[in-house]
This record gives C-alpha cells, sequence and structure tokens, in this order.
C-alpha cells in the first residue's frame, strides 16, 4: 500500500507537470496565432497595396502628361513657375505615398531570411561610404571606426542592409546641419556590437519607449516605419538593438547579432 504522503507528493507533482504542460501549449498556440494573424496581415498588406499603387501611378503618368501639354500652353512664366511647382509638390506627395505603401508591406509580411557568410567590417565600410554623400548633402559628418579584421556573421544581406540603412537614414535626417555620426563594430564574445552614435536632439523616456513603435515618429513627416522594420529584421537575426539617449546631447544604438559559429563551437 502506497503511503499517503507518497501519493500527496506524486499528486502535486502530476499537478504542476500538468501546469507546466499546458503553460507551454498555451504559449505555443499563442505563438502560432500570432504568426497566423502576421501572414494574414502580410497578405491584407499585399492586396491593399496593389490597390493603392496602380492608381496612384495612374495619377502620376497623368500628371506628367497634363504637364508637358499645359507647359507648351502656358505664356505667363509667373504662371508657368506656379504650375511647375505645383506638379512638383503633387508629384513629391504621390512618391511619398508609395514609400509609405511599400514600408507598410516590408512591416506586415513575415520574415524569411536568406542567410549567407557576411562579414560586417566590409559590410558596414561599403554601406557608411554610399550613404556619405547623402551626409554631405545634409552638412552632416559621417565617420566609420572599423576592425581591420573580418567580423563574420550568418545574415541576410539585403534584410541587414535595409534595416541598418533605417537607422542611419533617420540619423541624418534628425541630427542638425553640423552635427557627427560616428559608427563602429567590435566582437564581444559571440556576439556582434555595432554602435551608432549621433550628435543629435536626443529622445525623450517616454518616446524612446515607443521608438520600435509603428507610426510612432519624431520627425515631422515622418512615419515611424523605418526604425520598427529596422527592428524586426534585427530580432529577425536572433539580435536586438539597444538605445540610449539623453535630450539634447544626442543617441546611441547599438545593433547587437549573434556571430557565426566556427565549427568547433557548435560540436
Amino acid at each position: 500500500m502506497i503511503p499517503l504522503i507518497a501519493v500527496s507528493l506524486l499528486a502535486t507533482i502530476f499537478a504542476g507537470t500538468a501546469a507546466a504542460l499546458w503553460f507551454r501549449l498555451k504559449k505555443t498556440s499563442a505563438i502560432h496565432k500570432r504568426q497566423v494573424d502576421l501572414s494574414e496581415a502580410g497578405i491584407l498588406a499585399s492586396g491593399l497595396a496593389h490597390e493603392i499603387r496602380n492608381p496612384l501611378n495612374s495619377i502620376k503618368i497623368n500628371i506628367q502628361l497634363l504637364q508637358e501639354d499645359l507647359e507648351e500652353a502656358i505664356q505667363d512664366e509667373s504662371v508657368k513657375e506656379e504650375f511647375q511647382e505645383t506638379i512638383r509638390l503633387v508629384t513629391y506627395e504621390i512618391g511619398r505615398l508609395n514609400e509609405l505603401m511599400t514600408n507598410f508591406l516590408t512591416y506586415a509580411r513575415p520574415t524569411e531570411l536568406k542567410r549567407e557568410d557576411l562579414d560586417l567590417t566590409h559590410f558596414l565600410d561599403e554601406l557608411i561610404q554610399f550613404l556619405k554623400k547623402q551626409a554631405d548633402e545634409k552638412g552632416v559628418i559621417l565617420e566609420s571606426s572599423l576592425p581591420e579584421s573580418a567580423v563574420m556573421i550568418r545574415g541576410d544581406s539585403r534584410r541587414l542592409r535595409q534595416a541598418l540603412m533605417n537607422i542611419l537614414i533617420n540619423d541624418i535626417q534628425i541630427v542638425p546641419e553640423k552635427g557627427r555620426i560616428q559608427v563602429s563594430l567590435k566582437a564581444v564574445r559571440d556576439l556582434a556590437v555595432i554602435r551608432v552614435e549621433d550628435t543629435g536632439p536626443g529622445m525623450t523616456e517616454e518616446f524612446m519607449r515607443e521608438i520600435f513603435v509603428a507610426f510612432r515618429s519624431q520627425r515631422r513627416g515622418g512615419t515611424g516605419l523605418g526604425l520598427s522594420i529596422a527592428n524586426k529584421f534585427i530580432e529577425a537575426h536572433g539580435g536586438g538593438i539597444k538605445v540610449e539617449s539623453t535630450v539634447g546631447k544626442g543617441t546611441v544604438f547599438s545593433v547587437i547579432l549573434p556571430l557565426k559559429q566556427s565549427e568547433s563551437q557548435r560540436t
């Protein structure tokens, strides 16, 4: 006959195991539901983007044709200049709507990665050289401090490029003229840390809590999708973004990614 204390102990263990199993199943179910919801949102966004882009492109083409016809008919130079400025503004807004739809589509769709071996040192150097012209036009100094040796990761170059470009372009747009952006890279144990430090206006703690929330933007006219997409892509790589900021002094974005494992680490 099993002692009462043993029965009680077995019942407690069974209850605990059942509760843990129930919690795990519930968590798995919630993750699956979230994945399904995101997939459905991506399909909806894709259809919505298609339905909006087609008329937008049609409007843009017709405006360009209208511009060609009317510019020839308008004789008064002042009226012609005013007309050209109106066309320019309308064309700009159409482009902005197209960009918004593209970003929304990117944000809503599930992230699929095509991983390859990437040397972050070379990758960042190319990206910074590409963005220097944009920084120069704004009057912002874009500098880098990169290691001489390779820092290898397994990543999707297209997704990482977009994520880092979103962070750097956001900085270039926010940092005032004669401001400075410093990009550095180092390997810390099994992690690669990309540090983007600027001398911009900084952020309040309240805004920092919502910095990666879609449609929250510190910049006038911004959508807030750029940093949301950046965070989504970095998390998809098993990494994260840490943000530190002081109002009036600047902001530091630390992008953290897992280094490529060597054969010895895998085994």
